[in-house]
């Protein structure tokens, strides 16, 4: 049975652990469910900015960013024409998302940022957009860029970057301790079976060794 269990059985146990590892690091991005209300005002906007309508677009943008939208438009276009279809990838919310018992919105104002992504080969296309609404007026773009470069997650109002990073590193701390005490494990287990196999497989064959025994003569 110990053959089965050389040094580079244990070798491959410890680079499968390290890949695991290493691919818990990377942080890559999943796909998120954004808010419906703000999706159907950035979604629109991203696809006619990819197909080229100014005008259409324009129609998502507050006055106050149509100025952006003219300086940017070329640009833009040419990035997202040229990119996959984009999935949102990270959401941040404050302001009047959260409401009271009797439905009523929290503060005056909402504002949501939703960042897009498509990934085609190794080549990332991003474009982070705001929006914004005063109580219950409808969401306007107010803010967006669009990138080559894979996408980052937008600052969370609802933590401050000390606590975040506190966060962050706690989760990786954690994934770690738990990994190595797996290697340990495995390890100790692998001793074990090359070392010790009756503490794991019993031995199921009888004692065959005879007994000896005395006999006493009888006194006369």
């Amino acid at each position: 049975m110990s053959a089965y269990f050389s040094s580079k059985a244990i070798s491959a146990v410890l680079v499968a652990v390290l890949l695991v590892l290493s691919g818990c690091d990377a942080k890559k991005p999943k796909v998120v469910t954004p808010p419906k209300d703000a999706a159907a005002v950035i979604e629109p906007f991203l696809q006619e900015l990819a197909a080229g309508n100014k005008d259409k677009a324009s129609a998502f943008v507050s006055s106050s960013a149509t100025d952006e939208l003219a300086k940017q438009f070329a640009e833009d276009h040419k990035r997202l024409a040229t990119a996959g279809k984009l999935t949102p990838r990270f959401v941040s919310q404050k302001g009047g998302a959260p409401r009271t018992s009797a439905g009523d919105r929290l503060g005056d104002g909402s504002e949501v940022t939703i960042v897009y992504a498509a990934k085609s080969g190794d080549t990332w296309t991003s474009a982070t957009v705001r929006v914004y609404k005063y109580r219950d007026d409808a969401f306007k773009i107010e803010y967006w860029r669009v990138a080559n470069e894979a996408p980052k997650m937008p600052f969370r109002s609802n933590l401050d970057a000390k606590k975040l990073k506190q966060s962050e590193a706690i989760t990786k701390v954690t994934i770690i301790g738990m990994s190595l005490l797996g290697i340990f494990g495995i390890v100790l287990l692998i001793w074990m079976i090359r070392l010790k196999p009756h503490l794991l497989v019993p031995q199921t064959t009888g004692e065959t060794r005879q007994s000896a025994c005395t006999v006493r003569e009888p006194e006369e």
